[in-house]
């Protein structure tokens, strides 16, 4: 499910609106007509995260390009730590 808001309404409403993020609702917040932004839960944005790395790696071993596996305990640490550097 989602929702939309403009960025003025949802500043009275952040509370309730960071709470159905929370349950996986995305909701997207808009400046004008262009979107802005959108809040999703961290158990979604890991899921994102996780569904790149994979999508990244079959890319590439399909061009070819092999690199030593890395265990995905490892590899999860090393995003999280390099995603909390860059909040």
């Amino acid at each position: 499910m989602s929702a939309t808001y403009p960025i003025a309404e949802a500043q009275g409403m952040l509370g309730q609106l960071v709470r159905r993020a929370a349950q996986r609702e995305r909701i997207t917040l808009t400046n004008g007509d262009a979107q802005a932004a959108v809040l999703l839960s961290p158990a979604e944005l890991a899921d994102l995260e996780d569904a790149l790395a994979v999508a990244r790696l079959e890319r590439d071993r399909t061009l070819g390009h092999t690199e030593p596996s890395v265990p995905h305990d490892r590899a999860r640490r090393a995003l999280l730590e390099a995603t909390r550097r860059d909040v």
